[in-house]
């Protein structure tokens, strides 16, 4: 069973945030009221269950964190009480640095962001979900004339289809429905269709699967300290508002923490830093997994913390604008743009954009603000 299968299978079942009554955030208070009012006696007897199954896995679970994270002993005491108290998996505890039970409340679990995403972007779990393929996705943005990497070939199938002059380019190939950076290749530069057609991996066009041959992009030179061998990216997520207008709710920039790497994704030891959105200056950047907060790049020692990014604003309005021209059929969604010498680029839209990475970068939980009240707003019109 391949990964995408088990990935969906995992998350197809909604988890109940508690044994009888649910507890999580405020602003989903009259979300898992409504859920709760309309699940049958077989359903909440599950619930039940599992309930009491994910309150006796709690002490393994803290235990099991403390050692891979080097966490002491009263960490983990304090953890399986906090875990206890505000049904939370220990992980999340120790990744989002929460301290007290109350610190909890305004998070989102992760076992809970899938059930609460199938409501709010239906079609992100459907075949059709145009920003899960990057060849629909790319059509779409160009039809709205957004600013976006062209696409200088097409490779699968068992040939490569050069649709614009390689000449001399820098290029990199990106599977069409690949996530989270798996699969990126950089491929070097070649002088013409002829010898892209002969010089590129032969596992490009043999594979089964589509990949995407694009120019590789070059940072700002603003960037330059941080960027390393991989272009710097910001999540910027925006939802749409009570008016239907898309609004930027949370901003995380990433960054690759060591050279030799090509994606600054976090499953590939990149570094995240959370964006304060009126400004664009930059707090205290971590690695996605364990580790300290660092102040300055652990590798080149350029600051990091209070650091204004180049061409914020412009940015954050390419992502309300894409949203608002080309993919209004999603209620929120997670833009990656890149800041590239020619300006903020278009690099791909997720629909489950996910809530570690911006909770864990800002150390502080995505139901506070715009970004709760936003969540909460579509649940009840979704209802």
């Amino acid at each position: 069973m391949g990964y995408d299968r088990i990935y969906f299978l995992k998350k197809a079942f909604a988890l109940w945030p508690g044994v009888v009554l649910p507890v999580s955030g405020g602003f989903l208070a009259a979300h898992y009221a409504h859920r709760g009012a309309t699940r049958g006696p077989a359903r909440a007897a599950l619930d039940a269950v599992v309930g009491l199954a994910f309150l006796a896995w709690i002490p393994w679970r803290a235990r099991d964190v403390a050692r891979r994270f080097g966490l002491q002993a009263d960490w983990r005491r304090r953890a399986i009480h906090i875990a206890r108290a505000r049904f939370a998996d220990p992980q999340d505890l120790a990744l989002f640095g929460v301290e007290t039970a109350e610190a909890m409340d305004s998070y989102i679990r992760r076992f809970e962001d899938a059930g609460l995403n199938r409501i709010l972007n239906p079609l992100g779990w459907s075949g059709a979900c145009a920003l899960a393929d990057k060849v629909v996705f790319a059509a779409r943005c160009a039809n709205a004339a957004l600013p976006q990497p062209e696409t200088v070939a097409l490779a699968g199938g068992g040939r490569i289809n050069v649709l614009s002059d390689p000449a001399g380019r820098e290029l990199v190939a990106k599977p069409v429905d690949g996530e989270g950076g798996d699969g990126v290749q950089r491929l070097g530069a070649f002088s013409d269709a002829a010898d892209l057609i002969a010089r590129a991996p032969s596992a490009l066009a043999r594979g089964a699967g589509m990949h995407l041959i694009q120019p590789w992009l070059a940072p700002h030179p603003g960037l330059v300290d941080l960027a390393l061998d991989a272009l710097p990216t910001i999540r910027i997520v925006t939802i749409l508002d009570e008016t239907g207008k898309p609004e930027t709710v949370s901003a995380t920039f990433r960054c690759a923490s060591r050279r030799g790497v090509v994606v600054d994704n976090m499953k590939a030891g990149g570094l995240i830093a959370p964006v304060e959105l009126t400004s664009g200056r930059l707090g205290e950047a971590w690695k996605g997994y364990g580790g300290d907060p660092c102040v300055r790049h652990p590798a080149t020692g350029a600051e990091i913390a209070g650091r204004a990014l180049p061409d914020w604003p412009a940015a954050m309005a390419l992502a309300e604008r894409a949203h608002a021209l080309a993919f209004t059929d999603y209620a929120l969604v997670g833009w990656d743009i890149g800041l590239t010498t020619d300006g903020p680029m278009l690099i791909e839209g997720n629909a489950k954009p996910g809530v570690l990475m911006p909770q864990r970068a800002a150390r502080r939980g995505l139901g506070e603000g715009r970004y709760g009240a936003l969540i909460a707003h579509h649940l009840a019109t979704k209802a």
